[in-house]
């Protein structure tokens, strides 16, 4: 009984942010030109170009499989690869939907934790790529009229170009937003919401039955065990996270029944984003078009950067 309730109790949050999260989320989906935000990250200088692609691929609701088109257009087009890097890091973590859910589950404080690391993990890794490849420049010149991808989705699961993903023919515009036809955005902003729903709920499913089953039935004295490990806490968090790798909004339930059991913060914040660095979706197109030592550096910076955040978080929170 105590399970279903806590079931439930979880279903009740999610269902508090995913119905207009997901709307707006789409609708977002359907305005916002990805080949502009890859104009903008194009031709700064070091700090500034990696911080604008850390920051705007937090902000802008892109998935991965419409994040990996935009990072390799900017690549392409003559970029550095830390700015490139920065935006498909930062991207597929949280939207603003995610950050909302967060807050609900795990309370602002880890909330901005969890963002604030993600921000930083992606810029402070872009600037250490650039760093360590500053003569790295991509061979082909990023074409002049780049279909914009809108994609569905926040999960790498889905390739680009399967059926939930949709191509729209920029007109060239250096807007930010495209707010004509709006009816016809609109349209396309339910179906958005509704095809990011379907990819979504199995995961966030798989979550709260998980999450409802850690919170009822996994002993505290085992957390509380691991906890006075010290330094190897962490470091079991960021191999279960690399193990682990799923859908952050998905992992939520898990975190929060971890957090209530005595879980350390900063190893909540390593399960919920160490995955990103050992992604396969994200690391085979980051070896094959900016080789080994990019792809080398980008999941050593994020599982690095992720365990040391993690273990500075435990240490003041």
């Amino acid at each position: 009984m105590d399970w279903l309730r806590t079931a439930l109790n979880y279903s009740k949050e999610f269902a508090e942010v995913a119905v207009f999260g997901f709307l707006f989320a789409g609708f977002l989906q359907a305005v916002v030109r990805p080949t502009v935000v890859a104009r903008y990250l194009s031709g700064y200088s070091v700090w500034r170009a990696n911080a604008i692609g850390a920051t705007v691929g937090f902000f802008t609701p892109l998935c991965c499989c419409t994040a990996i088109p935009t990072a390799l257009a900017l690549w392409r087009g003559g970029s550095r690869p830390g700015p490139a890097c920065a935006f498909l890091i930062a991207t597929p973590w949280f939207n603003w939907y995610g950050l909302v859910a967060l807050w609900i589950f795990l309370g602002w404080q880890m909330a901005l934790v969890v963002a604030g690391s993600g921000v930083f993990i992606a810029f402070l890794t872009g600037m250490i790529i650039d760093w360590q490849s500053p003569n790295e420049r991509a061979p082909r010149p990023l074409p002049t009229d780049v279909p914009e991808t809108v994609c569905t989705t926040t999960s790498c699961s889905v390739k680009s170009g399967s059926a939930c993903c949709s191509t729209v023919d920029t007109d060239g515009s250096g807007e930010f937003f495209d707010f004509s036809h709006l009816w016809q955005k609109l349209q396309m902003a339910g179906t958005n919401a509704w095809a990011l729903a379907r990819e979504l709920l199995p995961w966030i499913a798989a979550g709260i039955l998980i999450g409802a089953t850690v919170k009822t039935w996994l002993p505290t004295a085992w957390i509380s065990a691991l906890e006075i490990r010290g330094w190897l806490t962490p470091v079991l968090a960021l191999v279960l996270a690399t193990l682990l790798y799923a859908d952050s909004l998905g992992s939520l339930p898990l975190v929060n029944a971890l957090l209530q059991k005595g879980l350390g913060p900063g190893n909540g914040m390593i399960l919920l984003i160490a995955g990103v660095g050992s992604n396969i979706a994200t690391l085979g197109p980051i070896y094959r078009e900016m080789g080994t030592r990019v792809a080398i550096l980008y999941a050593c910076c994020v599982m690095t950067l992720a365990l040391l955040l993690g273990i500075l978080w435990n240490l003041f929170l």
